[in-house]
């Protein structure tokens, strides 16, 4: 049993940091005692719960490989494919995304699969992919739009165009619908507002069965009056790689915060690194939003969106103990980790020094 004592800790629902003691025993947070067998004195750091990456492709499109270590994506895909599968726990973003505080992605396929595979959220240590699954089949992917016609276009295979890809995808709801599946959520990546309008005639047409979100959402914004669930918002801190993204900006979660529609943040890693996670709320606190709410999305809210919280986001009894020390307030431009704890055990330490 280890307490920790004097910290300032991320309250979630209040969603301001508090001084604290929590103590951890083995994978969990546990219940205040009197008593432990070591007492860790965190006065002037601030603790949050790991941050939750809610989109990502950390483990399977391996960071400085070549073709052979991108398994993102299939050109023919299936609805039976799983990324548990695919995923590379040796991966050395995983050791650069514990050194930035993540300790969790959502991860799915890459944007050139129409129809992607039943995603997953992972912690980011462990030697076995099996080890690291925090909870598994979380929804159907797909992608629609400038990559999944790339993809078509380069194989010279149809569909060419947005009427194709919508039938294709239309099909392929209506056989999951007559499976009755057990995974009720979608998600689907899409920029345009021509492509965000028709996920919100699907969400129309299949309300009875799915529960549609949008990853990206670029033009969300040009769509006033329309209706969204929960949108995987950006990477805002990417290059502008065609032009369904000419309108890309960190306005986006201003825009999104305007028109009441609930977002949580994403890298895409490798679009942009899992290490700009917190950039990514920083941008968010410069346009205008407030860090209590950015640093809930970041955790709390991730991890409600993607139906974990009963197993980690929050710093609360019996929860996992995935936690981060840091040494300023997170959305600081200059806070570094102190450490970095997932299932109770420390994975990481910016200072060899610093003890358990």
């Amino acid at each position: 049993m280890t307490r920790y004592i004097n910290g300032l800790v991320f309250n979630s629902e209040t969603r301001s940091f508090n001084k604290q003691s929590f103590q951890v025993q083995g994978q969990y947070f546990a219940p205040s005692s009197t008593t432990s067998e070591i007492d860790i004195d965190l006065d002037g750091y601030y603790i949050t719960p790991g941050l939750i990456d809610s989109c990502s492709q950390i483990g399977l499109a391996e960071i400085g490989i070549r073709w052979e270590g991108d398994d993102s994506y299939e050109f023919d895909s299936h609805l039976d494919y799983s990324v548990v599968d695919g995923i590379y726990p040796f991966d050395a973003a995983f050791q650069k995304a514990i050194s930035h505080g993540v300790t969790a992605s959502h991860i799915v396929p890459s944007p050139k699969s129409l129809v992607g595979a039943k995603t997953a959220i992972i912690h980011h240590t462990h030697t076995t992919v099996d080890e690291m699954v925090i909870a598994k089949d979380i929804a159907y992917s797909f992608s629609i739009g400038h990559q999944a016609k790339s993809t078509f276009f380069a194989e010279k295979r149809k569909p060419l165009t947005r009427m194709g890809i919508a039938k294709i995808l239309r099909e392929t709801l209506q056989q999951i619908q007559q499976q009755e599946p057990l995974i009720k959520k979608i998600v689907i990546r899409a920029h345009k507002a021509v492509d965000l309008e028709f996920i919100d005639r699907l969400q129309q047409e299949f309300k009875s069965t799915f529960d549609f979100h949008i990853i990206h959402g670029t033009e969300a914004s040009l769509l006033q009056g329309t209706s969204f669930n929960t949108v995987i918002a950006g990477p805002t801190f990417r290059y502008i790689e065609h032009n369904e993204m000419m309108a890309l900006s960190p306005k986006l979660y201003r825009q999104l915060s305007q028109q009441h529609t609930p977002f949580v943040f994403c890298t895409d890693h490798p679009v942009s690194s899992t290490s700009h996670l917190t950039l990514e709320g920083c941008l968010a606190v410069r346009e205008g939003l407030t860090r209590q709410d950015v640093l809930y999305a970041l955790t709390t809210g991730a991890a409600n969106f993607l139906g974990i919280a009963h197993k980690t986001g929050t710093i609360r009894d019996g929860l996992l103990a995935d936690f981060v020390i840091w040494d300023k307030h997170p959305l600081n431009l200059d806070a570094q980790v102190v450490a970095t704890f997932i299932k109770g055990t420390k994975v990481y330490a910016r200072e060899e020094g610093f003890s358990e």
